[in-house]
């Protein structure tokens, strides 16, 4: 079976929005990145198609249904180009029904899209995250990465407070200048290096690397633990070589992955992080995660996450 091509060089990119704040948030990045690489941006709102049934008991005639959504369409499209105006940024708008990740993955591989952009919800709402939420659905089932932007925390009484501009947040601004790639020297995780690689030479930003051995509960020689880490940093620094790219800093820690991830992001002023998800089966799936989703719940800075393993960049 011939593997699924990513690209390391983004020169298109994707906005996820269904009009939320968690939505909003992507936009300051995307500015960013379209300032730095002048990419072609795309913003898409998927309506929720309704079966027969619903029309039916809602008591809808359809030539009233179709005006409806016709005007919901002209709406989204007008709104999405609103936005990218207050932010500063061209964004081409599409509307579509459907399933809103199916639609965004559909839409994503016909017009070549490199990454797409997507709000994460709030802890409080950590199950939709775990199963349910369009982007949950983006991370596992797509073949592009997705870069999943956290809403900022504003306070014990954020929920309850409503911005005086609901466009605010498309006006603020962010850097990308340090960005932090996870590695255990799996297959994936050493293309996930050699994209990190790239997207800080194409966003001049530094990289550094972080390697979490997580046999903390045995008795590791001291001197077996030192000959890991040499042969561990010879392999990265080979392959920092072959792109012409020093790595600023490679970090060793012991535990828990993804808390040493976050918490090596949080000491180091990161501002993303740069991994693959790694899927797991059954009832793992839902009631374990990857480590990629837990960092994805709990940080609180962005996520690029990559597809998982069967994919070649180019």
């Amino acid at each position: 079976m011939e593997k699924k091509k990513v690209s390391s060089h983004i020169k298109d990119i994707l906005w996820a929005t269904d009009f939320s704040e968690e939505s909003f948030v992507c936009l300051p990045y995307i500015r960013f990145i379209s300032e730095k690489l002048k990419t072609n941006n795309h913003g898409l709102y998927v309506l929720p198609r309704f079966s027969d049934w619903v029309y039916e008991t809602a008591f809808i005639r359809d030539d009233d249904l179709l005006k409806t959504i016709e005007k919901t369409r002209v709406e989204s499209l007008k709104r999405i180009e609103t936005v990218g105006k207050i932010g500063k940024t061209h964004i081409t708008a599409g509307a579509l029904e459907g399933i809103a990740s199916e639609e965004l993955i559909n839409y994503a591989e016909n017009n070549e899209i490199d990454i797409i952009f997507a709000g994460r919800k709030g802890e409080s709402e950590i199950e939709d995250i775990l199963v349910g939420s369009t982007t949950s659905r983006l991370i596992r089932n797509s073949g592009i990465p997705i870069f999943v932007i956290p809403k900022p925390k504003r306070g014990e009484d954020a929920e309850s407070t409503v911005p005086e501009d609901e466009y605010a947040v498309a006006k603020e601004d962010v850097k990308i200048e340090r960005i932090l790639s996870p590695i255990d020297l799996g297959e994936s995780t050493l293309l996930e290096l050699k994209y990190s690689i790239s997207l800080a030479k194409q966003l001049g930003a530094k990289l550094y690397v972080v390697h979490v051995a997580e046999f903390f509960n045995y008795k590791v020689p001291m001197f077996k633990r030192d000959a890991l880490i040499s042969k561990i940093s010879k392999k990265i620094t080979a392959i920092a070589e072959e792109s012409e790219f020093e790595i600023e800093d490679i970090f060793y820690e012991t535990g828990e992955p993804a808390y040493k991830i976050i918490e090596t992001a949080k000491q180091n002023n990161i501002d993303l992080v740069v991994m693959a998800t790694h899927q797991r089966k059954g009832f793992e799936k839902f009631f374990l995660g990857s480590i990629s989703e837990k960092v994805l719940m709990y940080s609180n800075i962005p996520v690029l996450v990559l597809p998982p393993s069967d994919y070649e960049l180019f």
